[in-house]
């Protein structure tokens, strides 16, 4: 090993170090906890009931320009956006007809 190896592998181990010391460690963060739901008006239906901050990106057009930002908007608990579990768990309820036709299909074995 030469003089030029040994000098590099010295300055390099010497910029890892102070980049050690200089650089912010992530901190651990806890789990966030779901907001807190305050009493006020709803902006959608306008009922005063206990609301919950959402968030909202939007987009105006005004003279041929676009802008593009994020709304947070106050909904209550009937007017706030559904998750896809929630509208996976609503099944809609069949009528007499199709009732009717899925029980012929399950009959001739079509099921």
């Amino acid at each position: 090993m030469s003089l030029a190896d040994d000098h590099f592998a010295r300055k390099l181990a010497a910029q890892s170090k102070a980049w050690e010391d200089t650089s912010d460690k992530k901190k651990e963060r806890a789990p966030r906890e779901p907001a807190v739901p305050q009493m006020g008006v709803c902006d959608k239906c306008k009922t005063e009931a206990l609301l919950r901050k959402f968030r909202f990106k939007e987009t105006t057009v005004s003279a041929g320009a676009a802008s593009f930002g994020t709304v947070v908007k106050r909904l209550c608990e009937n007017c706030a956006p559904k998750s896809k579990a929630q509208k996976d768990a609503e099944v809609p309820q069949m009528d007499k007809k199709q009732l009717k036709n899925l029980l012929r299909a399950a009959k001739k074995g079509r099921l």
